[in-house]
């Protein structure tokens, strides 16, 4: 199972949020390219393991997108994807440089997604610093909306109900 208020529909709300912010921008003319692509990776638990608190928890693709993949001129999916699982697995810490001695065969040398909060994400297409700056609008647009839709859920009603 996959977090309940960090669905799918979140995810794409806010990826195509900050890809809207982000050809809207007054600091639009610095990107490479109007393109790239988002990877958003959550936990997910898998409930029939051995039973709490022994949950296998994993990495669930929830939602990604490529933007204007006519105009890609590498395969930015890939590049995201990989970027992402080094996040996840706590092989790139965010820093503005990937870390050599954790490379795996296959990963991407280029750095540009966040882990925050439990959520994972990736952007590829333009400069690594911008990719890491767009990764970072859609993880803290991922919280705020899984946030409002709890805030605003009969959970967090029922929550109220029992305080009072």
């Amino acid at each position: 199972m996959t977090p309940k208020f960090l669905t799918k529909e979140v995810a794409e709300q806010a990826c195509l949020t900050a890809v809207h912010m982000m050809h809207e921008s007054p600091i639009n003319g610095v990107f490479k390219r109007q393109a790239c692509h988002i990877v958003v990776l959550v936990p997910e638990m898998d409930a029939k393991d051995e039973g709490y608190p022994n949950y296998t928890i994993r990495p669930c693709l929830l939602y990604e997108n490529g933007i204007n993949t006519a105009e890609w001129s590498a395969d930015y999916k890939s590049i995201a994807r990989s970027k992402a699982l080094q996040l996840w697995h706590g092989r790139n810490d965010t820093r503005t440089d990937v870390i050599p001695h954790l490379l795996f065969s296959g990963d991407t040398p280029y750095w540009g997604g966040v882990k925050r909060h439990g959520i994972v994400v990736a952007c590829s297409g333009v400069q690594s610093w911008f990719d890491q700056m767009i990764a970072g609008m859609v993880a803290d647009m991922c919280k705020a909306l899984a946030y409002n839709a709890w805030m605003n859920s009969d959970d967090q009603k029922n929550e109220e109900d029992l305080l009072t």
